[in-house]
């Protein structure tokens, strides 16, 4: 399966694929894709995030994409995902954005690359 295309379909049109444009919605998309894959799909996605943000190694995947996406944005919980409307719109487009990015960077340099860059940053 082509999950870039899928990625921007649900981007695109998240409706045609049952979601309502939440970030909430659009996370359980990517990680129930995650989880279709025996949660290999998405191997590498939030240390590619944390070492991005030199920051964040503590959090789950869809707390960096909030704080890639909000100046300030910095999310501890799941309560702290609650976004406005407008906020919502950003951080769902960003998701998007940045899966992509990390699809390219991980098919140019590979994982241990990406894993790599995660240790030099975290150590």
């Amino acid at each position: 399966m082509d999950y870039v295309e899928t990625f921007r379909m649900a981007r695109d049109r998240p409706r045609m694929l049952g979601l309502d444009g939440s970030f909430v919605a659009a996370a359980a998309f990517v990680n129930g894709c995650d989880a279709g894959n025996s949660w290999r799909l998405l191997d590498g996605f939030g240390e590619w995030l944390a070492a991005g943000l030199g920051d964040g190694a503590n959090l789950s995947w869809q707390a960096l994409v909030v704080r890639h996406s909000l100046p300030g944005g910095s999310p501890n919980s799941p309560a702290e995902l609650v976004l406005g409307e407008q906020e919502n719109s950003v951080v769902v487009a960003r998701l998007f954005e940045l899966l992509e990015e990390f699809w390219d960077v991980r098919q140019k340099r590979g994982l241990a690359e990406i894993f790599a860059q995660y240790t030099k940053v975290f150590g």
